[in-house]
């Protein structure tokens, strides 16, 4: 190797810690102060974060339609006009375009100030009616009868539900028989260790600055131990940063 060719090589051993070091200085510096500082945190951090996460979702909006015209399929095609579909979560009403003409609609969250919101945005999609704004956790939906609805969708609100296995024990509760639930959720890779890894260490800033939210739920067990008649789900890696968006989706009958 000539002299010059050596010194090159030496100098880009030399840059090579530092050049690893430093962009990975700043998630390091985040979790430390994320776990040292909480209440700062919350305060100054929650609102860029929460600003990210709702970036990286408009990002991945048109792969995300893609896998919701999948779970939704059966659903449009399914005559609106006696239709009552329970959400849970509904935010701005960005899955009405999947149902189908004449849809009413019950929400459930624990947030009033998200009816008005829901309410605004809704007015884009006329032909879907929101009849019912119920003021509660998914876990206690004791102000909707049971076996009242046709469907319930719930999409990318399970990971920050306080108890699954009580969500969906409401969910089977107030499906009619047959009826069917809905879901899309981001979740714990099944496999694949560095993924997990990952996962398991941004679970406390995601948890402290996400509402709740989890990366590490394992959401397709709890479905299929809800005892519905039948479970239908597929999942998704195909969508970056994958230790967050490993998603799941299908529907379970009642």
């Amino acid at each position: 190797m000539s002299t010059g060719r050596r010194y090159m090589a030496s100098v880009l051993r030399r840059l090579a810690v530092p050049a690893t070091l430093i962009p990975l200085s700043v998630p390091v510096g985040l979790y430390a102060f994320a776990k040292l500082n909480p209440e700062k945190t919350t305060a100054y951090a929650k609102p860029v974060f929460l600003w990210l996460c709702a970036k990286l979702k408009t990002f991945h909006q048109e792969r995300f339609c893609v896998l919701k015209e999948d779970v939704f399929s059966g659903l449009k095609k399914q005559d609106g006009r006696n239709l009552q579909v329970l959400e849970i979560g509904p935010g701005k009403g960005a899955n009405f375009e999947y149902f189908p003409p004449r849809t009413s609609v019950i929400a459930v969250d624990p947030n009033i100030e998200f009816a008005q919101e829901l309410e605004e945005n809704s007015k884009q999609y006329p032909d879907v009616k929101v009849t019912k704004f119920v003021v509660a956790g998914a876990e206690d939906m004791s102000a909707v009868a049971e076996g009242s609805v046709d469907a319930v969708v719930c999409t990318l609100a399970l990971c920050s539900v306080q108890d699954v296995d009580a969500v969906l024990g409401e969910v089977k509760r107030v499906l009619k028989p047959g009826g069917k639930f809905y879901y899309f959720e981001h979740v714990r890779h099944p496999s694949r260790t560095r993924t997990q890894y990952l996962q398991q260490l941004f679970n406390p800033v995601f948890y402290s600055l996400g509402g709740g939210c989890n990366l590490t739920r394992e959401t397709w067990k709890n479905i299929d131990k809800a005892g519905f008649s039948d479970v239908k789900y597929k999942m998704e890696d195909n969508v970056r940063p994958k230790f967050i968006f490993h998603m799941l989706y299908g529907t379970a009958t009642k």
